[in-house]
């Protein structure tokens, strides 16, 4: 495999065997620690393969579209797991005006109290924000839409890359510039001053127990 093209045809490829850890590796050539499944929509399937190497496939079937009418049958995104934690659920990626210029995007864990929502808008969002905005042109990726971000929750993180469908421009994109650029960031992410930023945001909201508490 040499272009997320050839990744895209594999994960084309894959949606014809069983899911189980062999014939992943036959497919994808990476020895597997674990596979989930969940085929629980009617017209999705969502599969996640965790890979010995620390990379990760999360893969959507779309299980309403004829393979034989369109190639657009799945998508799938790429990431790396890293040992990066955070108290509430975030996903925070690189984002591109028109004229270039990059910005944050991030969303947050939702949860069913008005006031608890308010406090991580208000609160958690821009102290998250001011973390990343030094670093956040170092996630942007090499075309017009694509881009890279960071996924991250009590049990662990992911660097990520953005999504790729039969459409999307950035299959083009060379797999190891992919592997190398998650790689570079994962370095960037284990940064003591990043994480120690990130660590004060965390110990802030551990004096919210009613918040903690909640299950956001």
């Amino acid at each position: 495999m040499e272009t997320m093209q050839d990744l895209l045809e594999k994960v084309q490829e894959f949606a014809f065997h069983d899911y189980s850890k062999e014939e992943a590796r036959k497919v994808f050539g990476w020895d597997v620690t674990d596979i989930l499944v969940n085929s629980s929509k009617d017209d999705e399937a969502h599969i996640l393969i965790i890979f010995e190497n620390r990379f990760m496939l999360f893969i959507k079937y779309f299980l309403n579209l004829d393979p034989a009418e369109t190639d657009d049958t799945c998508e799938l995104t790429l990431s790396l797991r890293t040992d990066l934690t955070s108290r509430i659920k975030y996903s925070i990626n690189y984002g591109n005006y028109i004229h270039g210029q990059g910005y944050i995007r991030i969303r947050v864990a939702d949860t069913k109290n008005r006031m608890l929502q308010m406090m991580l808008e208000e609160f958690y969002v821009p102290a998250i924000k001011n973390v990343y905005k030094p670093i956040i042109a170092r996630f942007k990726g090499f075309y017009g839409k694509d881009f890279f971000g960071v996924e991250a929750d009590a049990n662990g993180s992911q660097i990520y890359y953005a999504p790729i469908r039969s459409m999307s421009e950035h299959k083009e994109a060379r797999l190891g510039d992919v592997f190398g650029r998650l790689t570079e960031l994962e370095l960037l992410m284990k940064d003591p001053r990043i994480r120690q930023d990130l660590a004060k945001v965390d110990l802030q909201l551990s004096l919210l127990p009613s918040m903690m508490g909640s299950g956001i």
